[in-house]
């Protein structure tokens, strides 16, 4: 399948690197989305889901020691499918999980802490991480809540500690 007109124009900008067109593209669908993110690594026409085709733009930033991936996937049209992030300290898996982008807004990123990877990948715990007009508002952990609906199940509010912020889904009432 070949992509339209805004998909052809999308590639062109991954092909050369521009950055500037790059990022003006990811306001489109995520308004808050900042400069201060550095392009790292671009793919085309790759397999993003069975039998889908687009692209991969991956973004880095550190925070002190901290270095995060942050991978948004379009589809061959150039609209936005998913997004993924990975945060890694000396070199080591820290956390990983999906972003979750509502109408042109950062809505939570998902991260799965690790407790360990080897021999096999086991889940310590979840944290979510809420986004209200740009700015993080909460982080919720839980040790086996692996979706964001979960946070709200009456059965479940005992099970989720609000590590950060004010309880933005008003979780501990």
């Amino acid at each position: 399948m070949e992509p339209s007109k805004s998909g052809i124009e999308f590639e062109k900008s991954i092909k050369e690197n521009d950055t500037i067109s790059l990022i003006k593209h990811h306001r489109k669908f995520d308004s808050d989305f900042s400069s201060d993110w550095k392009l790292n690594e671009t793919e085309t026409r790759v397999e993003i889901d069975h039998f889908k085709y687009g692209y991969n733009i991956e973004w880095i930033k550190r925070k002190s020691d901290t270095i995060i991936y942050r991978t948004y996937t379009f589809d061959i049209d150039g609209n936005f499918y998913y997004g993924h992030e990975q945060r890694e300290l000396n070199d080591k898996l820290v956390s990983r999980g999906g972003i979750e982008i509502e109408n042109g807004k950062l809505k939570y990123i998902r991260q799965v802490y690790p407790k360990e990877l080897e021999p096999k990948f086991k889940v310590d715990y979840y944290e979510f991480e809420l986004f209200d007009k740009g700015k993080l508002v909460a982080i919720y952990r839980a040790d086996h809540l692996n979706h964001y609906y979960m946070l709200t199940e009456e059965k479940n509010k005992d099970k989720i500690k609000l590590v950060y912020g004010i309880d933005f889904l008003n979780v501990k009432k």
